[in-house]
């Protein structure tokens, strides 16, 4: 999917943010959220090697036969890489670079990243489950989420915010081996320092089949489609 494409689901997720509340307190968290939106609009475009990223995919899908697979790309850092699955605990999969030893690690649950290992600043935890709910249920409504780092005295600082979910449009997901319409999930986040804007295709069984999530200040984005 290209970035023009996903700059326009985002103006949709605008007005359907903007329209769907009715208490004050919620109209104020849709007109964040709609900031939040503006100002995805007119970030500057990630500047990657998606072809490179495409070689790795294929080569990986190649050599195996039915391993999870996920391309990674964290634009802010210009970081790309292919994951597969190392651990597997309930929800919760830990992902490492797949054909490396790489000790990096994304962990997720059912999708949405919930820990990062070796990328600092680390992710050390994340309070997805709300979120999680609607965007797997492709329903709309307002979710608490939040994510805790390490700060520059080892001690874990909170970051909550508050989040619109809001459905898009139908999209065909063509990547790697996947071939699947999905709908199009905006969860536009705002708190009292911080506004983002995650963007999640699910397909009709409640997989999330593509992201663009937000990991942290340093990090940034991190953009996660899986191959098969």
């Amino acid at each position: 999917m290209s970035v023009t494409r996903w700059m326009i689901g985002l103006a949709v997720a605008a007005s359907l943010g903007l329209s769907g509340c009715s208490s004050n307190k919620n109209k104020m968290t849709a007109l964040s959220a709609g900031k939040a939106l503006k100002a995805a609009l007119i970030a500057p475009k990630p500047r990657l090697d998606p072809a490179r990223l495409s070689r790795a995919a294929a080569e990986a899908l190649a050599k195996t036969d039915d391993e999870r697979l996920v391309a990674i790309q964290f634009p802010t850092v210009k970081g790309q890489s292919v994951l597969r699955v190392i651990e597997s605990n309930g929800p919760y999969d830990t992902w490492a670079a797949w054909g490396t030893t790489d000790r990096r690690t994304v962990t997720t649950k059912r999708g949405i990243i919930t820990a990062t290992r070796s990328v600092p600043p680390d992710l050390m935890s994340a309070d997805v489950d709300e979120v999680l709910r609607l965007v797997t249920r492709r329903e709309e409504g307002t979710a608490v989420y939040a994510q805790r780092y390490l700060d520059g005295n080892h001690k874990i600082v909170e970051a909550k915010s508050t989040c619109v979910v809001t459905r898009g449009y139908d999209k065909l997901v063509e990547y790697g081996e996947i071939r699947q319409p999905a709908l199009q999930m905006f969860s536009s986040c705002v708190s009292a320092d911080l506004q983002f804007v995650d963007l999640f295709l699910v397909g009709e069984n409640g997989r999330i089949l593509q992201s663009r999530q937000w990991v942290g200040p340093v990090v940034g984005f991190a953009v996660m489609q899986h191959l098969r």
